[in-house]
């Protein structure tokens, strides 16, 4: 079997290592960004592509180097503010969204002794620009990895979640617990009991199925805090985070399933919470300290990625189930979320306040048929990724 990974490419330059270095002579940005004309001479050859990256901290235009050169800056004008050289890399700053249309490269004439790259920008929507620098980032990591694969860098693997594993790691998280009850149903029943026990059954299911391991957050009657369950995840090196939960509405007829991903406002949340529970996202020793905020803000996007796309999955094997709400999938800053490294769901298996979600949640085959859907769910997420990374191997 294919041993998938939701793995994520960093990459670092070996400095030392190198017989090569590129030294940047001069920089000039021309335009009031629309369109903008950047040119750069170099004492080496470039390869002709320049990358589109947006981040935490801004957008950029990622010029990568053939070699170390000397750390400069210096401003531009228009749409790109600022430019620096650090290690392998050139990165302009962007202060709104500018699309790469061309990039040449020019050897010396007559005289001249530099080597040239043109790079034309022009003004692009910030949704557009959102897509493609999604595009360029991971094909900036498949870039440097060649190199590396011709001796002129190396690749480093980033450690989570998964890597090195014989199965996927699935940590269940039972909502509530202990002196948080959550919910309750018009049965009488309680929000906890309920998702023990659909915990406890989706462990059973998954146990039997030789490709994965499972952990639950919490086994018995125990209150966990949220921070806690996020940190165990992580300690687990969870390949998948499933927090389940029964709702409640103010009217009796609403019903149904739903599942809910991290959302732009939970996001904003994601560093501030990561740097406090110390959930760092591992690079390798060495990883350039220039690339390193890029390949995290890469994991996160890829880690966000991957939980919509399992909700996705997720949803018309729900349907199957028992009723979903209309609107099924939301987006929610729920705290059991915000893992930087870990694609995560958390799924209302339905409403208590209705009473036939209520029966049906409080009745073990009731919830069992809910149960095999979030396993079938799980099963196609891992064998799509599975054919995603032998894609991308062949």
């Amino acid at each position: 079997m294919l041993k998938f990974r939701v793995i994520f490419l960093a990459i670092a330059v070996c400095f030392g290592a190198l017989q090569a270095s590129a030294e940047v002579r001069d920089v000039r940005v021309v335009g009031n960004g629309a369109p903008t004309r950047i040119t750069i001479w170099t004492d080496t050859p470039q390869d002709p592509r320049a990358y589109m990256v947006e981040g935490a901290s801004g957008r950029f235009v990622i010029l990568p180097l053939h070699g170390a050169a000397t750390e400069q800056s210096g401003n531009g004008m228009g749409g790109v503010p600022a430019w620096t050289v650090s290690g392998s890399e050139l990165r302009f700053s962007l202060d709104r969204p500018l699309m790469v249309t061309r990039v040449l490269t020019l050897p010396p004439t007559g005289t001249a002794t530099n080597h040239r790259v043109i790079i034309d920008l022009d003004t692009v929507s910030e949704a557009r620009f959102a897509s493609v620098a999604r595009r360029d980032m991971r094909q900036l990591a498949k870039a440097l990895t060649a190199l590396n694969e011709a001796g002129q860098r190396r690749e480093v693997a980033a450690l989570r979640p998964g890597v090195g594993q014989k199965k996927y790691v699935i940590v269940v998280d039972a909502g509530h617990g202990g002196k948080d009850p959550g919910a309750l149903a018009v049965t009488g029943k309680k929000e906890k009991d309920i998702t023990l026990a659909a915990a406890l059954q989706l462990k059973e299911l998954l146990e039997a199925d030789p490709r994965y391991e499972v952990r639950l957050t919490r086994e018995t009657d125990t209150f966990i805090e949220l921070e806690d369950r996020v940190t165990l995840a992580r300690n687990w090196g969870a390949n998948l985070f499933i927090s389940l939960h029964a709702d409640a509405a103010g009217r009796d007829s609403v019903s149904g399933a739903s599942v809910y991903t991290i959302s732009a406002r939970g996001e904003s949340r994601i560093d501030k919470e990561a740097s406090k529970n110390d959930w760092e996202i591992p690079l390798e020793d060495g990883t350039a300290q220039s690339i390193t905020g890029i390949l995290k803000d890469l994991v996160k996007r890829e880690t966000k990625t991957h939980s919509a796309e399992f909700a996705e999955l997720l949803l018309p094997e729900l349907q199957q189930a028992g009723p979903v709400l209309r609107d099924t999938h939301k987006n929610a800053g729920f705290y059991v979320l915000l893992a930087p490294d870990v694609p995560a769901v958390l799924l209302e298996l339905g409403f208590l306040t209705n009473r036939d979600d209520a029966n049906r949640l409080q009745s073990r085959s009731g919830r069992q048929k809910s149960m095999n859907a979030v396993k079938r769910g799980i099963d196609r997420f891992f064998i799509q990724q599975e054919k995603l990374l032998a894609d991308r191997s062949g």
